[in-house]
């Protein structure tokens, strides 16, 4: 089964990314698996500033997946374009590259937008729009039609690169914040983001994180990942990047059957950090097996049958 995907004008040699928050700015994996060999990766989130991010411990294994709060941190947008983007233009040819932004207000998604918009070395953005581990913002622009649409509209007027906005699953109708995204000018959509989580440590009786609450992520995110895209496939006829759970080639392609276009991995890059090309290998065997000549055709299909 062949795997090209062609999107934003340009062409991803498979449709399996890193997702944001899980693959560093790169750099970290270099050496680890082919970075080239994917069909790209979604840098850890920039913000206008360097954060510390929240305070450890900041992940947590449970049964399902893993509880996370990290906080964005990450070395600000000045290091980023600076040191960060132009070690990604040297090292990649193939593999597509996404920034993933993040800002405290609306407004601050432009701003950083328009700092990195004529640096090397990236594709374009995605916005992070709904992250439940920051006290500022965070998961309200997701929530909140007129913050959603004000971030998206600020960023937007900033770039004419190709731009994902990253939805959170836990709002009441996703399929209308989807079209909300898309009228203020996303060219794609990233669902879906960690759900707000909670666990303690019995023996302290205290969060097991350090920042109290944190985002679910893992094999337990799989089925709200995969509705949430087929919900949002129903409302709006952009690219959809699926996200949530992806711990095998079947997992990855129940987001494609549902309607995306593209697939991000993540948590299961911290228990095996050479996952991505057993995914691929495994989309492939099972693509194979189900006769199917090329993934796009079964962007969907699930939906359509």
């Amino acid at each position: 089964m062949k795997l090209d995907q062609e999107l934003f004008g340009t062409t991803f040699q498979n449709p399996l990314l890193l997702a944001s928050g899980t693959c560093g700015y790169g750099r970290e994996l270099d050496g680890v698996l082919e970075l080239d060999e994917l069909g790209g990766l979604v840098i850890k989130a920039v913000t206008a500033e360097p954060r510390a991010g929240n305070a450890a411990p900041r992940v947590a294994e449970f049964g399902a997946g893993m509880l996370n709060s990290v906080g964005l941190a990450n070395d600000g947008v000045e290091r980023v374009r600076a040191e960060r983007l132009p070690w990604l233009a040297g090292r990649l040819r193939r593999a597509r590259v996404l920034v993933n932004v993040a800002g405290r207000t609306a407004e601050e998604f432009g701003t950083i937008v328009a700092r990195l918009d004529d640096a090397d070395g990236f594709l374009g953005y995605e916005l992070n729009v709904s992250c439940p581990n920051v006290k500022e913002g965070g998961a309200l622009f997701s929530a909140r039609e007129d913050l959603l649409a004000a971030a998206v509209r600020a960023a937007r007027a900033a770039t004419r690169r190709p731009l994902a906005v990253k939805l959170a699953p836990n709002v009441p109708d996703l399929g209308r914040m989807a079209e909300v995204a898309v009228a203020e000018g996303a060219d794609a959509l990233t669902l879906v983001n960690t759900m707000p989580g909670l666990l303690f440590d019995l023996p302290t009786r205290r969060p097991v994180l350090g920042a109290g609450q944190g985002g679910v992520s893992g094999g337990g995110l799989l089925p709200i990942g995969v509705a949430a895209v087929a919900r949002v496939r129903a409302r709006v006829a952009v690219p959809i990047l699926g996200v949530g759970g992806i711990r095998s080639g079947a997992d990855a392609l129940q987001y494609v059957l549902a309607g995306a276009s593209l697939v991000q991995l993540g948590t299961a890059t911290f228990a095996d950090p050479r996952a991505a090309p057993r995914v691929l290998a495994e989309m492939q065997r099972i693509g194979r097996t189900l006769g199917v000549t090329h993934v796009r055709d079964l962007v969907g299909a699930g939906i359509t049958a």
